[in-house]
This record gives structure tokens, sequence and C-alpha cells, in this order.
């Protein structure tokens, strides 16, 4: 689920719930403060229980949103145009977990050589 650059996590809905959920695993696994580049999509959104969490772990986690209509802005960009490209593509998965079998296959190859899509990324690292 995660290395020194490369997390992830998979749910059945992206909300602000499940955001949450993941903000937490990542303040449990990291020990530097973490600074999260996120966009304005919707599971973005904390309720007021997310916002008090965030909060509270602010010398842990901080997020920075990018400006509205940006994409050119969001590394993730990038990485999901080479996901989609390796993983998804004009592929057909008979079930969900062949699907997710060729992201996680995907995400693995990132791990293993994260060349695969710095160049999406280095622009960002300061």
């Amino acid at each position: 689920m995660h290395n020194a650059g490369f997390t992830y996590a998979f749910a059945d809905v992206f909300n602000g719930y499940t955001f949450l959920g993941f903000l937490k695993v990542l303040v449990r696994r990291y020990r530097s403060k973490l600074f999260l580049i996120i966009d304005n999509g919707p599971c973005h959104n904390l309720d007021a229980e997310g916002r008090a969490w965030l909060e509270a772990n602010a010398h842990r986690v901080a997020l920075h949103r990018l400006p509205p209509y940006s994409p050119e802005l969001n590394a993730i960009e990038g990485v999901w145009k080479t996901t989609r490209k390796l993983a998804t593509h004009n592929r057909y998965f008979p079930t969900p977990e062949h699907r997710d079998a060729s992201l996680i296959d995907t995400f693995e190859r990132f791990r293993a050589k994260p060349a695969l899509i710095d160049g999406h990324v280095e622009r960002f690292r300061g």
C-alpha cells in the first residue's frame, strides 16, 4: 500500500469520509509532516469531524488546494495518464477485481521503477 514515494488505497466510494481514512493511514505510516497538494474534487471535502481531525493533526499533515480548473498544476494528472496507458486503456476486465489487479500491478511497477512517473512529478519537487 505504500513506499517512500507512492502510496495508494482502493475504496468502493471516494468521498470526504474515505479521504479522511486515507489521511489517517498516511499520518500513521510516515513520521515526518506531510504536505499534500490536492485538487478541488468533492472527495477532498471534509465534514466537521474531518476538519476537526485535520486541525488536531496540523503538526502532522497540511493540505494545500490547487486553484480551481488547474490540471496543469496537478502532478497526479500525468500519473493517471500513465496509469491508464499501462493498466486500463483499451482493455476489457470481466470483474472489478481483474481491473484492480491490473492497477495494483501498475502501481507496483511505479514503486519498482519510479522513473516511469518521475517526468510527471519532477518539476514539483523542491
